[in-house]
């Protein structure tokens, strides 16, 4: 049996079906072909951030993930202890009492979500498989990749053994860590380290009575019998996940290894009953090239980090859609190959600098204790003689912050590529934990609330897929190239007023101008996936070209497809 696809999709987790939500919205036929016979069962991934959230919004799926978590505290709080019933070491938290709760809304209508993988992958799967354009199939390992001049060529075997052919135009492999594409395309990879294995135990048990009342959905413990966390999943379900000796075979560890540390975390016997047990790696790598002709890597499939600060999943859905939008630009928009060279050019710099981050932020665990090897500390801090050893770990525990207030990491990172038309302004550097918005063209383009045809919105709300373009109150001839390109070219484009069709919200024209850097009469343009490609920040002398030539560079446009503006009412 063959058959094709625009797009075909390797793999059905969060970033498969990610890119397949982005490509069905504009009408491209994908495929998508997992090798499981259902979605996650267990978390593989907590925390959805909020740049995730944003892009999610856009799609119409944060509010039914959101929903997920109905009913639990926004407050994000871990906690450090020798045992659940041990003694309490310290807490870190990010909540409504603080400042940075307040921060984050001024930065974005959307927050994290604690939600896990396998709450909202079944999500993302119906919502892409409602778009007529969208096929997703379970049980379906690729198996061959043939690549030729116009196509790719992939087998695959179903459920039942059956062989089968797909031609694709083009193939984005999000088979994860160890993906098949990678090893068979022979693509190398940099950056590799590790600091060890983990088991995580799934299970369910009454724990309330160690915890006074309070919500705390990760909890590390630190005691010479076990080292690890305990993580939420619900009201009576919990991951446990502890350190193996280095070199240990994780396929040995057996359920009763598992119920004897859940145990020794807990300081008392506990009746659990385990549901799943798995194991993972606190590795960091990253794929040496994206791109091998019509395939692109993404995800796991080109990065892994370990995972400390959630950017393992969160990178992955935002590579997802940086591919997503230039496969459509090129299959609807006429847009040139270049532009898709430009995914590796702005995704694998973000990817090396989020693995470093997590690295950091694992070898700063170590000030609490984590992977701690020695036992005369371990031991002894649990005893009155302990407490120098208790107060050094707390003084550890502020530098683990970067794990929860992470925004100017998910914020902040500029793209450099063509698809970026600079204006010759400075870069505007945001640290880890503080976003320094900025509309500087790379950036991801500040949000705010406006009101427009008598609703309130975000400027994120405006996003169909298509480019947006924001004009100052007081220059027509913007909009008037906006419309004139969008005909000519056959792009998508939609021009907005600020300070006439959207109006601030507690603020004045001024104020919103001055975060995008604009005059009245200055103008900038977002590409689809958010992120500032051309600016100007006052008036030019001819719009329509100014305008005309951002729109060829970013597509990559052939000169021949560009043309003289049109005369008005023609």
């Amino acid at each position: 049996m063959s058959e094709e696809a625009e797009v075909l999709i390797i793999g059905a987790g969060p970033v498969g079906l990610s890119a397949a939500l982005a490509l069905g919205r504009a009408g491209i036929r994908c495929l998508v072909l997992e090798r499981r016979n259902e979605f996650s069962r267990y978390p593989k991934a907590n925390g959805v951030h909020a740049r995730t959230m944003e892009i999610f919004r856009e799609w119409g799926v944060a509010n039914p993930i959101r929903e997920l978590t109905a009913g639990m505290p926004d407050d994000i709080t871990i906690a450090w202890m020798t045992r659940l019933n041990g003694i309490e070491i310290g807490q870190m938290s990010v909540s409504d009492a603080d400042e940075t709760p307040r921060l984050f809304d001024e930065q974005s209508p959307e927050r994290i979500s604690t939600v896990g993988q396998h709450m909202f992958e079944p999500i993302l799967a119906r919502v892409a498989e409602d778009m007529h354009s969208v096929t997703i199939r379970l049980g379906c390992e690729v198996v061959d990749l043939a690549g030729g001049p116009g196509s790719v060529t992939a087998t695959y075997t179903d459920s039942d053994g059956a062989r089968h052919t797909i031609v694709a135009q083009y193939v984005i492999a999000a088979d994860g860590i160890r993906s098949i594409t990678r090893r068979t395309l022979g693509i190398g990879e940099h950056g590799q380290e590790s600091l060890g294995t983990a088991i995580n135990v799934q299970f369910d048990a009454d724990l309330e009575p160690f915890l006074g009342g309070q919500f705390i959905p990760i909890i590390w413990i630190i005691n010479a019998d076990t080292q690890g966390a305990f993580i939420r999943d619900g009201v009576t379900r919990w991951r446990y996940n502890f350190e193996i000796p280095p070199g240990a075979d994780p396929t040995a560890v057996t359920t009763e290894e598992c119920e004897k540390q859940v145990a020794a975390a807990i300081g008392e016997a506990v009746a659990i009953k385990i549901h799943h047990i798995w194991s993972w790696s606190h590795d960091l790598s990253v794929t040496d090239t994206w791109r091998d002709g019509r395939v692109f890597l993404a995800g796991d499939a080109a990065h892994h980090f370990p995972p400390h600060g959630g950017f393992g999943l969160n990178s992955g859905v935002q590579d997802a859609q940086n591919i997503a939008w230039k496969l459509a630009a090129r299959l609807r928009w006429n847009a040139g190959d270049g532009l898709l060279a430009t995914y590796e050019d702005e995704r694998l710099p973000v990817a090396e600098f989020n693995g470093e981050q997590m690295m950091h932020n694992t070898r700063q665990m170590e000030k609490t204790g984590f992977m701690m090897q020695d036992k005369n500390f371990l031991v002894m801090l649990e005893t009155p003689e302990g407490a120098p050893a208790r107060l050094a770990i707390a003084e550890g525990i502020p530098a683990q912050r970067a794990m929860l207030a992470s925004h100017g990491q998910q914020f902040g990172y500029q793209y450099r590529s063509e698809a970026i038309v600079p204006d010759g302004t400075e870069i505007v550097e945001s640290s880890i934990a503080e976003y320094r918005p900025t509309a500087r063209p790379g950036a991801r383009v500040p949000h705010s609330w406006v009101h427009s045809q008598g609703e309130t919105i975000s400027t994120i709300d405006l996003y169909d897929g298509g480019f947006i373009l924001l004009t100052g109150p007081d220059n027509a001839d913007w909009t008037r190239a906006a419309d004139q390109l969008r005909e000519q070219l056959q792009v998508p484009l939609k021009a907005f007023g600020l300070g006439s069709n959207l109006l601030p919200v507690d603020e004045t024209v001024a104020e919103l101008l001055q975060r995008y850097e604009l005059q009245p009469s200055g103008a900038l343009m977002i590409r689809p996936d958010g992120f500032v490609g051309f600016r100007s920040g006052g008036g030019v002398d001819d719009a329509h070209q100014a305008l005309g030539d951002a729109l060829h560079q970013i597509l990559n446009l052939a000169p021949t497809e560009r043309g003289p503006a049109p005369a008005d009412g023609i």
